[in-house]
Order: C-alpha cells, then structure tokens, then sequence
C-alpha cells in the first residue's frame, strides 16, 4: 500500500507540470495552425497563380479563329504589368458598334485556357471580347491578392473606356467562381458603365466558402484577409441587369450561395431597369457547367433581350484616360510587334500595317 501511496504521491506532484507542457504544446500547435493558415491562404484562394507552369507559354486568339486582336500590356496604378487580349470584330466600324464583353476567369487557369468559350460568345453575340490574366496568372506580373485584382479589374475597365475603337461600347462583364466576385465588385462600384452582368457559380464570400470547402478551417475564417465579399457588394447593383448561370451540382460553391445572390439581386425588381435573371443547369457541376445543354443558349436568349436593345453608352467621365507610358504589342496572329498605346489618338486597326511595317518585317516571333 505505501508503494501505491508513493506512486499516487509523485504522479500528483508532476500532475501540474504535465498539464502545463501539454497546454504549451496544445498552444504551440494551434497557433503554428493559424499562423500557416494566415500565410498560406492566398495560395489557396489563388491556386492557379504559384505555380511554376501558371507561367507557361499563354495561347493566342489566333489559335481559335480570332485572328484581329490586340495583345495588351498594362501597367496598373501600382506598377504591376498585367497581361490582355482584346479580341475585335473584323473591322474598326463592326468593333465600334459591337458590344464589349470583359471576361473575368476564376482562380484556376489563365486568360489562354478561356479562349474556347470566348470564341463561341465572340461568334454567337457578334460582340468584341476583353480578355486579362490577373496579376501572378498566365504572363502577368506581380502575386494575386484581392486589393491587387480589384485593382487589375479597374485598369482593364479604363482601358476599355479609353481605347478609341471600345471607348463608347455598350459593356457587359462576365465572370465565372471568383471571376463572378471581380466582376461584381467592378459593376458595384461603376454601374453606369455597364449595360449587363453576368454570373456563373459565383460564392457569398471567401470566409462563407471556406467552410463547404475545408471544414477543418471553419472556426478560422476570421483571420482570412481575403474577403471577396459579394453579398454586399451584389446590393449595390440597382440598375444593371444580371444573368445568373448555376450549376446544381457545383462540387465546390453550394448553389444555394449563388441562390442567394440572385434573391439579394432580386430585391431591385421593382426598378425597371433593373433585370434579374435565373437559369440553371441540372447536371452542371463547377468546371462543367458551361458545356451543359442550352448554356450558350441561355446567354444569347438574355442578350438578345438585354443587350442588344439597351440605350447607347453615354461617356460618364469617370475614368481617367491611360498614360501614354502603357504599352501595346498588336499581333496579326503570327508576329507580335510594339505599336503606340492604346490611348493614342489613331485607331489601332489591323489594317494599319503600314505604321509598323519595319517592326513586323522583322518577323519577330513571341510567346504572348
């Protein structure tokens, strides 16, 4: 018995000390946990863009039957190059009388990997196509954040809107998962700019996805820096139309979060010019649910409805124009060769050979 006695004894006596390591390390732990998870969470959130193949060789337009296209270098007002293709119509008239799609890709990829599904909107609602790599995706500069992104979306809009042949466009954003969040956040804030928007299998908020996505991190999401935050960027559309595309069987944004855009969405229906339209796809899942039946058809259905009968743009004058400091390589789908900015005043037509004919002698071939 005074053996056991003993034992009992010394155990009690390092009982605390156990308990005190144990907290430490139970401590260490979680805070090494939420420090990874603090550092590491834009890889995450912007997987596509770490890589070392999200620098790999970015296909042309040219490749997919778009051959007039300009390939774009801007420089942002933090003085990161971003990277764009802006797809036109045959001709300067045709492109200034077309409406400009800008195209927001999601996190996954770059602006070559969408250029199928640009092709088949650039026939089939004979519009022009912008398309941009977000900085740290495909050849743009810098790493992706959602400050720098937002900051992508607002110089390609002021391109757009300084470009002689786009300046007085009507404008449709479009954007796929986080594409969607891009573009929702650019029409919020310059409404009077767009005539459309339109979504596909878009999430709340970065901090509301997290969950569905790894569970593990739900009691976390406050650290996330990230935000994205479309729920309340989405109330602040109230005069432009928008288009929600869902697949209901998203593997990785529930549909009820897209559901639930378009509900905070529809909430502006009593303004007449404010159009919500809901269309889904029963088999779409998140990657596949623009190859579903009736997608394309769906979208052109809107357009038609939509677009295409909306009043003219109006220049607003609220973006500034470009300096002329930012560049432009102009391709004839072969050769890439150095041309003046796109905010100079003649128009940057693929028939103007003449002006750069010593440069495309040259015959200079880049990856773009």
């Amino acid at each position: 018995m005074g053996g056991s006695n003993d034992t009992f004894a010394s155990f009690m006596n390092i009982a605390p000390t156990v308990a005190y390591y144990t907290a430490m390390m139970i401590v260490g732990l979680s805070a090494f946990g939420l420090s990874a998870v603090w550092m590491f969470q834009r890889d995450m959130v912007y997987p596509a863009a770490f890589p070392a193949q999200s620098r790999e060789r970015v296909s042309l337009p040219s490749q997919f039957g778009m051959p007039h296209f300009d390939d774009i270098r801007l420089e942002t007002s933090d003085k990161v190059v971003i990277r764009g293709y802006l797809i036109k119509r045959a001709t300067d008239e045709e492109t200034k009388r077309a409406p400009t799609l800008i195209y927001f890709h999601a996190n996954a990829g770059n602006m070559g990997h969408r250029l199928p599904i640009a092709k088949l909107l650039y026939e089939m609602l004979e519009c022009n196509v912008f398309m941009l790599s977000y900085r740290g995706y495909g050849l743009s500069e810098g790493q992706p954040s959602e400050a720098g992104i937002k900051t992508d979306a607002l110089t390609a809009l002021e391109f757009i809107r300084s470009h002689p042949l786009t300046a007085n466009t009507k404008l449709v954003a479009f954007g796929q998962s986080l594409g969607g969040a891009v573009a929702i956040d650019i029409v919020a804030a310059n409404e009077p700019e767009f005539v459309g928007v339109i979504l596909e299998n878009t999430f709340l908020s970065i901090t509301k996805l997290v969950p569905n996505v790894l569970p593990i991190l739900k009691y976390v999401t406050f650290l996330a820096s990230e935000k994205w935050n479309s729920e309340q960027a989405i109330r602040k559309i109230t005069s432009v139309p928008i288009l929600f595309l869902s697949g209901l069987q998203d593997d990785l944004v529930p549909p009820p979060q897209m559901r639930k855009l378009y509900e905070l969405a529809s909430r502006n229906q009593d303004n007449e010019k404010m159009k919500v339209t809901w269309e889904e796809f029963a088999n779409g899942k998140h990657n596949d649910t623009c190859v579903q039946p009736s997608y394309y058809g769906k979208i052109e259905q809107w357009w038609n409805a939509v677009v295409v009968p909306a009043d003219p743009y109006v220049p607003t004058g609220r973006l500034r124009d470009l300096s002329p400091k930012e560049s432009v390589e102009k391709s004839d789908g072969e050769n890439v060769y150095r041309v003046e900015s796109a905010s100079a005043e003649k128009s940057l037509s693929d028939s103007e050979h003449d002006s750069s004919s010593a440069a495309a002698a040259s015959g200079t071939k880049k990856d773009s």
